[in-house]
């Protein structure tokens, strides 16, 4: 299993790589900017987490999982966004930014894993 890290930990770079352009995109075209692209992207990536807990092995959940679509999805980030509204006086949004995306994440990762 050691050896698999060697594979998860690059594609985890690539994940956040990938996360920082889509995020940047996000800040250009998507109401809501960089907030409502982290949301989107945690979203989807913990469905695509929940296909790969469903279908996958322990090895495939450690390197696509853990790795690429660990990188992919980020709660530092999330964190940074939710705290930046907080502090621009926003509470409320915040507090919307905070909870609305891991609601639908745990459900979007609990019909995919359901549907495979």
């Amino acid at each position: 299993m050691t050896a698999w890290y060697l594979l998860a930990i690059p594609l985890g770079g690539f994940g956040a790589v990938a996360r920082v352009f889509t995020t940047q995109l996000g800040e250009r075209y998507i109401p809501g900017g960089a907030i409502s692209m982290t949301a989107l992207i945690n979203i989807v990536g913990t469905a695509l987490i929940g296909v790969v807990a469903a279908i996958g092995n322990d090895v495939a959940l450690l390197v696509v999982g853990g790795g690429l679509l660990g990188g992919l999805t980020t709660f530092s980030t999330w964190m940074v966004e939710v705290d930046t509204l907080n502090r621009r006086g926003l509470a409320v949004w915040a507090c919307a930014a905070l909870v609305v995306p891991a609601v639908l994440g745990a459900a979007a990762y609990a019909l995919a894993r359901s549907m495979f």
